[in-house]
């Protein structure tokens, strides 16, 4: 078995190890328990597509066959560890579809490139998160994969395959545009690099003249895109209205670039995958560079090893490596089976992505999942021509075994980030876990679970929740447990006969002036590091709920 193959195999049994596994080992994410609850409405039949405040649907649609080959009957028997399956899925995919480009990398690029993925903090983390963005690279890369085949063989459906992951990538989210940019900013560099070099020294691939494109091929790419969009926004041609709302979001969406309380810094991406203070400075909502440099430095104590130094922790190594392969792309002769047009295309789109990402305000780190992905496939670059610098056998396994150790390195730290004992994943010091759900928000639930039981009421237990920001991710634990609770909207009608009332900032002043009466008790409760309500409680179920303390812990629906 070839060494490349080896690597492989191992990438792709790290990855499963590293992304299967306790996938419910934090709570459901803001953002999660918002894509859920619309997951509801699409099986209920009442989903449409909101252009304001989310994206498109694939991610839903995605998950349909979760439901179809498990034993829920329905949306309500879903947990989050199924709901993840779907990004985990995807994320595991990403190391399927390098076939699409193994001819235009040498193995060992490949090999490397696939175990970089494998083991990335960041890649593992948010493969594990019920949102639309591992998705966003996967059909990406797709693209990408499948453009390159038709670059070679010029053969019209490998065009329409890439025309189908560009439909993809709009039916998933509206920051696909980006991604659009950053593709055709690299293609631009690459054919300008191949006109100035007159196609020298660009690699065995790409030495034979290629047949011109016809514009019969350019038409079927934009038609099985737009087409792909549609019917997926339209669901099935169902609601055309959607279409036009997919692109009219796009002026709601340059609004929200302006970042709407997620600003951060130019730096901020950097800063996450570098690990360490580069700008000095925290970002918004209290997670900047210290917390992160904090939260790597205590891992290996933690897990019994002992630091040494600020350089050993994040994701420096693949950093590093990324852009060794990067540089390598423009100032080095490429090897035999490589083609320097591909290794060109990553290096640029990566940067150009990446300076995209980070020029706009609006800024959460699951957002460096695209340019990031591209930069570990340079890494695989970056550690094969470290490889073919080192000449004689016991160089070349000096230089094999730090890289298997760094690679390890990452896959340990991808490990406690998100899962292990004792476990990061839902730790506050996480930088990855932004604006987490609290530990405060599922001691409530729990709370009101009792509730429940000791009211003698049980699921008919009625909970009002009042709130105009939505209180999440709330809904995602009570609506499937409760049909009385009321949410959304704040219906203030229901709140005389309600057991607990759930309200925002932006309602007390509208509560029943008996809320404020000796019937009623009440607590702060944090949803998250942004979201806060006020909890009221009938005082005769408050005190019987303290009667029967202590309550043992239970396990609440997830």
């Amino acid at each position: 078995m070839s060494r490349a193959l080896i690597l492989l195999v191992a990438a792709f049994l790290l990855a499963g190890f590293l992304r299967f596994p306790d996938r419910a080992a934090k709570p459901m994410h803001v953002d999660e328990a918002t894509q859920a609850v619309k997951l509801g409405e699409l099986m209920a039949g009442t989903y449409r597509y909101d252009p304001v405040d989310h994206h498109g649907p694939t991610l839903l649609y995605a998950t349909l066959p979760v439901k179809w080959f498990s034993a829920a009957r329905g949306w309500g028997d879903l947990s989050e560890s199924q709901l993840r399956l779907v990004p985990v899925w995807f994320g595991m995919g990403l190391l399927l579809l390098l076939v699409l480009v193994g001819d235009g990398l040498t193995p060992g690029e490949l090999g490397w490139g696939a175990v970089a993925v494998a083991v990335s903090p960041v890649m593992v983390f948010y493969s594990r998160y019920y949102i639309m963005e591992m998705l966003l690279v996967f059909f990406t890369f797709g693209l990408i994969g499948c453009g390159w085949r038709f670059y070679l063989n010029r053969q019209t459906g490998w065009l329409v395959g890439a025309g189908v992951f560009g439909g993809l990538m709009h039916a998933t989210k509206e920051t696909c545009v980006l991604q659009f940019a950053a593709i055709g900013v690299a293609l631009g560099v690459v054919w300008t690099a191949d006109f100035f070099s007159a196609g020298s020294g660009l690699g065995v691939v790409n030495r034979s003249r290629k047949n011109p494109i016809r514009g019969t091929q350019c038409v079927a790419f934009v038609v099985a895109a737009v087409l792909t969009s549609v019917l997926i926004f339209s669901k099935g041609l169902t609601a055309p209205g959607s279409v036009v709302d997919s692109v009219a979001t796009y002026g709601k969406m340059f609004k929200r670039s302006g970042g709407q309380g997620h600003e951060k810094p130019f730096t901020y991406y950097g800063e996450l995958i570098w690990g360490g203070a580069m700008s000095g400075g925290p970002t918004k909502r209290g997670e900047g560079a210290a917390g992160a440099e904090a939260f790597w430095k205590q891992l290996p104590e933690k897990a019994g090893l002992k630091p040494s130094g600020r350089i050993v922790w994040g994701e420096r190594a693949l950093l590093l490596l990324g852009l060794i392969g990067m540089a390598t792309a423009f100032i080095t002769k490429p090897s035999r089976d490589q083609s320097r047009h591909l290794v060109r295309f990553l290096a640029v789109y990566s940067g150009a992505l990446f300076l995209l990402y980070s020029a706009i305000a609006y800024k959460t780190p699951w957002l460096v999942l695209g340019p990031w992905h591209g930069m570990l496939l340079l890494a695989g670059v970056g550690a094969a021509g470290l490889l073919r610098l080192v000449e004689g056998r016991v160089g070349r396994m000096l230089v094999g075994g730090l890289l298997v150790a760094g690679m390890l390195h990452s896959a340990l730290l991808a490990y406690r980030a998100s899962r292990g004992a004792p476990s990061f994943a839902g730790h506050v010091r996480n930088p990855l876990n932004y604006s987490m759900t609290s530990a405060d928000c599922l001691d409530w639930v729990q709370k009101i679970y009792r509730f429940a039981e000791v009211s003698g009421k049980g699921d008919q237990l009625s909970i009002v929740q009042a709130d105009a920001g939505g209180g999440w991710p709330l809904p995602w634990y009570l609506m499937r447990k409760f049909p009385r609770y009321v949410w959304q909207g704040g219906d203030l009608s229901a709140m005389d006969g309600a057991d607990v009332i759930l309200s925002g900032l932006d309602f007390r002043s509208s509560l029943p002036e008996a809320v404020r009466g000796p019937e009623w008790v009440s607590f702060p409760l944090t949803l998250h590091p942004s979201g806060r309500l006020a909890v009221y409680v009938r005082r005769a179920l408050w005190e019987a709920y303290v009667a029967r303390a202590p309550w043992p812990e239970l396990a609440i629906q997830r």
